[in-house]
């Protein structure tokens, strides 16, 4: 199965947005890399199996930037290959993230200046801002209940379970239904196994689909409790459908979002119980706005642009 992340989607926008006379953006085909056409590379990984691609085009003389699409701290680095993304940074002509707090974070863990580090915000298609009906998705997969939805991969990080049990001890009338791929089978099956007939991976749907945007408009909130986001495409998107919103305050969801959605402490039962009340209550007019007016894939891309420019 395709188990698209942020990165993908980060890597699809770019090249979708940033074609232009301006640039000329291709994807790397390792079978025809075309790199004596190339200035730049820009890699969205700083995982195992991209550091000797990037030591190779810096040795042929091109620039590289990079876009980890991970969350470290001086607490957590040993959670993580530290030396392998020290390499990819210390390689890197120019690291991209996603907010001023990630910035600041990798910076401190990482030992590098804060100007290595460049801001590009994530952003949603302008699809978004499209209205879809909401009974499209509720007839497809027969959804029979009021339903709290999740876009994301089934996995420890996301926090479907423990979120899933607050949701039944307190609303037992809602379902989580989560829309994406399984990354951790014995997770997802321990979900299933808590949630019964209250839960369902109905899988990957098209991106920006109107069978997406029907999800997101029948819900009654949508839920991204992880233990940390850089934040979630997938909440800028609810939250340009006119959802409601329910977030992690882990990661840099506060600087995207300020005070319009409801902020839970993802390691707290107390803290996830409280918020699935209040968000059940909130007003959605603020953060609808937001996700309009500044997150957007065209207003926010052209910053791309001018990083790469600056290593020309």
């Amino acid at each position: 199965m395709d188990v698209v992340g942020g990165g993908e989607r980060q890597l699809r926008a770019y090249l979708k947005y940033l074609n232009s006379r301006e640039a000329s953006i291709r994807l790397y085909d390792m079978w025809n890399p075309l790199l004596d056409e190339a200035d730049i590379l820009h890699c969205f990984s700083v995982m195992p199996g991209t550091l000797e691609l990037c030591g190779y085009v810096k040795n042929r003389g091109l620039k590289l930037v990079v876009s980890p699409n991970l969350w470290i701290t001086p607490e957590t680095r040993n959670n993580y290959p530290y030396d392998l993304i020290w390499n990819h940074f210390e390689l890197a002509d120019a690291i991209v993230v996603n907010s001023v707090l990630e910035k600041q974070t990798l910076s401190r863990t990482f030992s590098f200046p804060e100007e290595k580090f460049h801001i590009v915000y994530n952003g949603v298609e302008p699809d978004f801002v499209s209205p879809a009906d909401s009974n499209e998705f509720i007839s497809a997969f027969d959804v029979r209940t009021p339903y709290v939805l999740n876009v994301a991969n089934v996995e420890p990080r996301k926090n479907q379970l423990r979120f899933l049990k607050a949701l039944l001890r307190e609303r037992p009338d809602l379902s989580l239904i989560v829309v994406g791929g399984v990354r951790d089978e014995a997770y997802a099956q321990a979900c299933r196994e808590i949630g019964g007939d209250r839960f369902r991976i109905v899988g990957m749907l098209p991106y920006a689909s109107t069978m997406l945007r029907s999800a997101l408009c029948g819900c009654s909130f949508f839920a991204m409790p992880s233990l940390l986001e850089t934040p979630s495409i997938a909440a800028i998107e609810a939250a340009a459908m006119g959802a409601r919103i329910l977030l992690t305050e882990q990661g840099a969801t506060t600087e995207y979002f300020g005070p319009t959605v409801t902020y839970v402490s993802p390691e707290s039962d107390e803290s996830i119980a409280s918020g699935i009340h209040s968000v059940l209550e909130s007003d959605v007019t603020n953060s609808q706005w937001l996700a309009r007016d500044r997150y957007l894939w065209p207003q926010v891309i052209p910053e791309a642009l001018k990083i790469y420019k600056s290593l020309m």
